[in-house]
């Protein structure tokens, strides 16, 4: 948005030097008091799909209160449905970001992996969701996507191919910047909330079958309900060099987490990007990841990582064990890797955006 001339930024918070923010935050009216009532039932708090939905529904009524005239409007899938109907934003050019997969396949993956595991927490994607998105879906000049992987979803689900754009997300390649490992621990380092969706439980027990000497597995992330928590307390119970920590990758210097990394395991089931792959790999560390992953597109498969297919625990066993047994192979791949997220840096990023801005301008 820096790069772009006449630009108002409309969030829960946001901050810059060079454009305007509005900031719409969640502190007021019927469906604030309604998401806290709910977080203060022990046995509603686990409806996500009740707090997404007021969260996500109050947003996109303060942005149709505050939105200006625009002659472009790029808006997070699910966020802005009303506020595009207004007057302000309905005669504008209009894109909707989607950071995930189509909204339909996201919802099956989700369904599926949940029934899988027995989980029982429901789902943030209601059918209330799902019909609020298809409907901006529909009424979008044009859909930007984070990968191809996440592009051919919507193809799948009948988008038209000219309207469905992937532009893979930018990276701080200054902050994010190979550094020396200072170990001899073959250390496996799993960047994700724990959640179906990301597969954790598919790295958790290919590291556990695996039985690799001097390991250990270090998870950065969250459990964010009771099938997560019993997850992570089995495991680290069983395995006493699998771990969860809790770390912010984005702000705290990378020796302290990929730095420490041998290798990064992403074994998502479903993610329109990943960021961390490419951040690993600006790290100069290998990642195998699943092909689910949208940002497995980055990886250069045996040359700077692995890519895998979604719950295969046999092939994630079979590429530890590799990258665990040739010390010369990791090192090859992750002096390889830093090069092969060069055109992710934030500035070529910009660019990118700001050529697709041009483009939906350009539409007739």
């Amino acid at each position: 948005m820096e790069r772009w001339k006449h630009a108002t930024v409309y969030a829960r918070s946001a901050q810059s030097d060079v454009i305007p923010c509005v900031n719409l935050p969640f502190q007021h009216g019927w469906r604030r008091r309604a998401f806290d009532a709910v977080l203060a039932v022990p046995g509603l708090r686990r409806r996500v799909d009740w707090l997404t939905s007021l969260d996500d529904e109050d947003f996109d009524q303060r942005l149709a209160t505050a939105a200006q005239p625009v002659d472009l409007f790029d808006g997070v899938m699910g966020h802005c449905v009303d506020a595009t109907r207004q007057v302000p934003l309905r005669s504008a050019r209009r894109v909707v970001t989607s950071l995930n997969t189509h909204i339909q396949h996201l919802d099956r993956v989700m369904r599926d992996e949940s029934r899988r595991v027995g989980a029982t927490t429901p789902l943030f994607v209601s059918p209330r969701m799902v019909h609020r998105v298809l409907d901006e879906l529909n009424r979008a000049s044009a859909i930007r996507v984070c990968s191809d992987h996440a592009r051919q979803t919507f193809l799948d689900h009948g988008v038209a191919a000219d309207r469905v754009h992937a532009i893979p997300i930018g990276i701080d390649l200054e902050h994010f910047h190979p550094v020396d490992k200072t170990d001899d621990v073959f250390r496996v380092l799993v960047v994700s909330s724990v959640t179906p969706r990301k597969g954790v439980h598919y790295a958790l027990e290919a590291f556990e079958r695996a039985q690799l000497p001097n390991t250990e597995m270090v998870i950065i992330g969250g459990t964010g309900d009771a099938w997560s928590r019993r997850l992570i307390e089995d495991y680290t119970r069983r395995c006493a060099n699998i771990r969860l920590e809790h770390c912010d990758v984005s702000r705290e210097p990378v020796g302290q987490h990929y730095g420490r990394a041998s290798v990064l395991v992403h074994a998502a089931v479903e993610d329109g990007f990943g960021l961390v792959i490419p951040q690993a790999l600006a790290c100069g560390r290998p990642v195998v990841a699943t092909r689910e992953s949208g940002a497995s597109e980055v990886i250069r498969d045996g040359e700077t990582g692995f890519v895998v297919p979604a719950r295969d625990v046999d092939v994630l066993v079979d590429r530890l064990r590799l990258l665990h047994s040739d010390a010369t192979l990791r090192e090859h791949m992750g002096h390889r890797a830093p090069a092969t997220v060069a055109h992710l840096s934030f500035a070529a990023h910009a660019e990118r955006m700001c050529e697709f801005y041009r483009q939906v301008l350009d539409q007739s």
